[in-house]
């Protein structure tokens, strides 16, 4: 037993600086990507740099899964490669005895980001949403540039532009926005409805200032064009085929955007919170469909179909954003559930060679079904314990597999 334990000593402080080194190798290469993504915007390193921050932490819950995939397929690797895996066999001990060490790993880090996706995580999920505001708000240090965009608010206001300078002065601007639409000016309005189409704005120079008072983002369009969308109709429906785009030449045009960042996506809801918000449009649609044949007039009924449509879809997106975090919480087990078993089964003295195949397996199952499995839930209503773990359920089979080979090997 003495020596199994210092076996277990020597595997786990393997595993923890192999996890580690992984780790950090991924988020320097996620620091890099990031800052040179906002630098090429036109954003300033005073900007960027505490942005990083933020940043960094969000992206953790994607790259720590990696980290321990490669901390366990490099360090059971090397122990193959060295040959100490056969001396472990050769001296009487089971291979399932030597995936303790990993064991010892994976259930703190399984833990903590099973805790932290239902509280931290929609924290800096909506941080790094509502990191444009930041950008904004400092917009006196952007300087001059060349083709950057900014990301205006959360309902999907952007504006792009050929050139600026001075960080307010604008060449060649171009906005595509939902927005309300009068003579001369216009508001974004988070209130409409996801099938109306958006107002795409052209403007040869523009303005962009910040009213702090007010909360208000506002840009002065000279030169513009705006197309917006008119529901043509005779029904009111709302597809994509009702609706016809009209232009109008303006001399001068504002836009304002509001800055306030109080208000959350629901996908940026903590879990809990997010579940209850759940359950209540579920009430709501379940309601809807009971008075739906009191309803005296076609119109009430096809308002009321409108409204049941709307809400189906926030559930489906409430209950796949739920199950995506728990999906990428459960990967630390299965990614190392992948690694691990594979070193020792391929028993390659090329180190590398189990942590590329490991690696291979998790890009071309885990992300593909996950993903695949979040909109086949959000278009068809399949149920997303089944879809988004998908890629968790077909690793796991495979490791189980790799294993029970292992142990009759």
């Amino acid at each position: 037993m003495k020596k199994l334990g210092v076996l277990d000593r020597y595997l786990l402080k393997d595993l923890i600086v192999s996890t580690l080194f992984s780790q950090l190798v991924l988020c320097v290469l996620v620091s890099i990507v990031f800052a040179m993504k906002a630098v090429s915007s036109g954003y300033s390193l005073g900007i960027v740099i505490p942005w990083l921050g933020d940043s960094l932490l969000y992206s953790m819950y994607f790259t720590t899964p990696m980290s321990v995939m490669a901390g366990c397929s490099l360090s059971y690797g090397n122990f193959v490669a060295d040959r100490e895996y056969t001396a472990a066999v050769a001296s009487g001990i089971s291979p399932s005895r030597l995936f303790l060490p990993m064991t010892m790993l994976i259930i703190p880090i399984l833990m903590l980001l099973m805790f932290t996706q239902s509280t931290l995580l929609p924290e800096l999920q909506h941080r790094k949403q509502d990191i444009s505001r930041f950008f904004v708000k400092q917009l006196e240090n952007i300087g001059d540039g060349k083709k950057g965009q900014i990301p205006l608010d959360d309902q999907g206001g952007v504006i792009y532009w050929e050139e600026i300078r001075n960080g307010t002065d604008l060449k060649v601007v171009f906005i595509e926005k939902q927005l309300n639409v009068s003579a001369g000016g216009a508001v974004a309005n988070s209130s409409v409805t996801d099938e109306t189409p958006p107002t795409k704005i052209n403007a040869r120079r523009a303005k962009l200032s910040v009213d702090e008072e007010r909360g208000l983002i506002r840009l002065t369009l000279r030169d513009v064009s705006v197309v917006f969308p008119v529901n043509s109709s005779p029904t009111g429906q709302k597809e994509f085929l009702d609706w016809d785009h009209e232009t109008i030449e303006f001399d001068q045009f504002n836009v304002d955007f509001p800055v306030s960042s109080r208000n959350r996506r629901p996908n940026d809801l903590p879990t809990a919170e997010l579940a209850e918000r759940v359950t209540l449009l579920k009430a709501e649609v379940k309601e809807i469909g009971e008075t739906w044949n009191t309803l005296p007039t076609a119109e009430e009924k096809q308002k009321s179909e409108l409204r049941q449509a709307n809400l189906t879809r926030s559930i489906r997106r409430g209950e796949t954003e739920i199950w995506r975090r728990r999906a990428m919480a459960l990967s630390v087990l299965t990614f190392a559930l992948i690694g691990s078993p594979l070193a020792l089964l391929m028993r390659t003295p090329q180190k590398l060679v189990p942590f590329f195949f490991s690696l291979l397996a998790v890009l071309a199952v885990f992300y593909p079904l996950t993903y695949g499995g979040i909109q086949l839930s959000r278009a068809t209503g399949a149920p997303p314990w089944l879809t988004v773990l998908s890629g968790n359920y077909i690793l796991l089979g495979i490791s189980l597999a790799m294993l029970f080979r292992l142990r009759t090997r």
